[in-house]
C-alpha cells in the first residue's frame, strides 16, 4: 500500500515523501484528488491508494498549489468545489507550463452532454460520473497514465524542473485574458469572466488593475484594436467585417478606438502597410467597403 499525502503537510514535506511506503523500488503514479466532499475523497482513496500515491485538496486554490508543487501523474476533479469551480481549475492548470501536460478527469453527478462537452473542451481528457462504479474509475485512470507516459517527451522533466511556479493570481489574470481573446466578438461581461475563472467580480477586476494596470473594459478595448490591425495586415476583409469579427457594434464605433490607440483611421492603417510592401499589399480589399463614418464610441 502508498501514502496518502495529507493536505495539511506543506509542499516540502510533500515532495520528500513521494517513496512508496511498501520499499518497493518503483515509484507508482502521483494522483491528485481534488474534492470538497469528504467522505468521496474517502472513498477515492481507498480505491486507489493500494496503486497509487495519492495528494488531497478539498477547495480549487488548494489544488492549483498542489498541481505546481507536486507535479501529479493525473488530477482527478470535481466540478462542484466552493472557491472555483472545476472548470475555472482545469483552466488554470492548462495554463500553467508546469501542469498543462498533466491529465485531467473531472468528476460530476451533472451527466448532460454541455458539461461534458465543456469540460473536455477545456482540455481535461475524460469525465466520468456518479455514482461512482470502481471499475470503471480504476480502468479510466490507468488508461489515461498509460497514455500520458506514452506521449510525455524526455524533456518534460527538465522544463517542469527550470519553470518557475507562477503565482495563482498571475494564473487567474492569464487565465481572464485568454477568455476574453476567445470570446472578442460576444462582448464577455465582468459577470461572465468572473465565472469562468471563478472569481469575484470585484476581486477580478483588482487583479486586472494589479497585474496589467487597466481596467477591463480597457483591456478588451486594447484587444479588439490590436486584433484589428493583425486582420487588417494579413487579411482581405473590409473594415466593416474587421468590426464586426472583433466586438464592435458597428464600423464607426471601430474607427473611433482604432484613432485613438493607433492615431490614425483603419484605412490609413491598411494604406501605409501596402505602401510599405507589408503583408496588405497583397491582398487587396474593397475599398468602397472600408469607408466608414465616425460615430461615437459606444464601448
Amino acid at each position: 500500500m502508498y501514502e496518502t499525502i495529507s493536505t495539511a503537510s506543506t509542499p516540502d514535506t510533500l515532495h520528500t515523501t513521494q517513496a512508496p511506503i511498501s520499499g518497493s523500488t518503483l515509484v507508482p503514479p502521483l494522483i491528485l484528488l481534488v474534492d470538497d466532499k469528504p467522505e468521496e475523497l474517502r472513498w477515492l482513496n481507498q480505491l486507489l491508494q493500494p496503486d497509487f500515491r495519492l495528494a488531497l485538496a478539498h477547495n480549487g486554490q488548494t489544488g492549483l498549489q498542489r498541481a505546481q508543487a507536486l507535479q501529479p501523474d493525473l488530477v482527478l476533479l470535481d466540478i462542484g468545489l466552493p472557491d472555483m469551480d472545476g472548470y475555472a481549475l482545469c483552466r488554470l492548470l492548462k495554463a500553467d507550463p508546469l501542469t498543462c501536460a498533466v491529465p485531467v478527469l473531472f468528476l460530476s453527478a451533472h451527466n448532460s452532454p454541455e458539461r461534458r462537452i465543456q469540460g473536455l473542451g477545456l482540455g481535461a481528457v475524460d469525465f466520468i460520473s456518479k455514482p461512482f462504479h470502481p471499475e470503471e474509475v480504476l480502468a479510466r485512470v490507468r488508461v489515461h497514465l498509460r497514455l500520458a507516459a506514452q506521449i510525455r517527451q524526455p524533456t518534460v522533466d527538465e522544463t517542469a524542473a527550470t519553470a518557475p511556479v507562477r503565482n495563482p493570481d498571475e494564473l487567474l489574470v492569464q487565465a481572464a485574458a485568454q477568455y476574453i481573446r476567445a470570446h472578442l466578438s460576444e462582448t464577455p461581461s465582468v459577470a461572465q469572466i468572473a465565472r469562468q475563472v471563478g472569481l469575484h467580480e470585484k476581486r477580478l477586476l483588482a487583479l486586472f488593475r494589479e497585474h496589467l494596470g487597466q481596467t477591463i473594459s480597457g483591456f478588451i478595448r486594447d484587444e479588439r484594436v490590436s486584433t484589428g490591425q493583425r486582420l487588417l495586415a494579413d487579411t482581405a476583409m473590409s473594415v466593416q467585417e474587421i468590426a464586426f469579427t472583433v466586438g464592435f457594434g458597428n464600423p464607426g464605433n471601430f474607427a473611433t478606438s482604432f484613432r485613438e490607440s493607433t492615431g490614425m483611421s483603419p484605412q490609413a492603417y491598411r494604406q501605409g502597410l501596402r505602401e510599405q510592401g507589408g503583408p496588405a499589399s497583397a491582398l487587396g480589399g474593397d475599398a468602397e467597403n472600408e469607408k466608414v463614418a465616425p460615430q461615437a464610441d459606444q464601448c
